[in-house]
């Protein structure tokens, strides 16, 4: 068991050119000023290029495990599709950058956080599923934990969001929202699908019905989208922090999923712009989640 898991470095990626930030194993506590070094760096870079960060977890040398979050910078998109009814095209600010990761959380990363992999299928570096929303909650705060973060959320029982409370000025770990999601996904581009607009190309990009034997497969094995994102369409579900509708004040309200799955059988559910829900409480063999972090000052 891993205990009293703490960043270790972070490093920058701009095209063959790598800025890198590391500390000893027994100090590394400003986080804010490391924030602040990858936003005074990335000023210069064009919308289209973005900085990998990569977070090392470990209490023993010999145990090291690596993780990548991709920079994304504030900026505008049309979120949504024609075809998609709960989700028409329109124009999306996200006024603020954040982290977001490279890839869905593995079952190795969930098992050494929370000492437990509830995963169906089992092999550790395939996303792990069978994961409630409010159990991704709980893996963000203890990541944030470990690691020495401010934790993002808070326990409040009568939250109207199933008892959770969070603090936007918090560098912990979270889930992303719905619109973060799909701005990643997109990357940039009008696509209907992560990394293709070509339905035919689609298996080059994504575990889904017609490739994947219906079960998830490890992470990073098809092609990443134009930002660097892998698996944003297919291999399992993966939650966002948002209502489905959020008009809905129930503390109970059904939560957004997104991205497809491995058992999808109609291309549309692989698109970045479909919508899917479920109880914040359910779990399921498809419902995996990655995380996110705001830059803060």
């Amino acid at each position: 068991m891993l205990e009293n898991l703490r960043r270790k470095s972070l490093s920058k990626t701009y095209n063959d050119h790598q800025v890198h930030f590391e500390s000893g194993l027994a100090k590394y506590e400003n986080h804010a000023e490391i924030d602040v070094c990858i936003q005074k760096l990335s000023k210069n870079l064009q919308q289209s290029s973005f900085p990998r960060v990569t977070d090392t977890i470990s209490s023993d040398t010999s145990l090291w495990f690596r993780f990548n979050m991709i920079y994304c910078p504030k900026g505008s998109f049309t979120m949504g599709h024609e075809n998609q009814d709960d989700n028409k095209p329109r124009t999306v600010i996200i006024e603020r950058p954040f982290l977001l990761g490279e890839t869905e959380i593995t079952q190795e990363l969930y098992e050494k956080v929370m000492n437990t992999n509830p995963s169906n299928f089992k092999n550790p570096q395939n996303p792990v599923e069978w994961v409630s929303w409010d159990e991704a909650i709980k893996f963000c705060n203890k990541l944030s934990e470990l690691q020495g973060l401010d934790e993002y959320y808070t326990e409040n029982p009568k939250s109207l969001d199933h008892g959770w409370d969070y603090d936007s000025s918090k560098n912990g770990y979270r889930l992303p929202t719905e619109k973060e999601w799909e701005y990643a996904a997109k990357a940039g581009t009008e696509n209907q699908w992560a990394g293709t607009d070509d339905k035919h190309k689609l298996k080059q990009y994504a575990w889904f019905y017609d490739n994947s034997a219906s079960i998830t497969h490890p992470i990073a094995t098809k092609k990443p989208n134009e930002w660097g994102f892998y698996d944003m369409s297919g291999n399992v579900w993966e939650w966002c922090w948002d209502k489905y509708n959020p008009d809905n004040d129930d503390a109970s309200a059904r939560r957004v999923i997104r991205g497809g799955c491995c058992f999808a059988q109609k291309e549309k559910y692989l698109s970045s712009a479909s919508r899917l829900d479920s109880s914040p409480g359910a779990r399921n063999f498809d419902f995996g989640f990655r995380v996110a972090r705001s830059i803060v000052n």
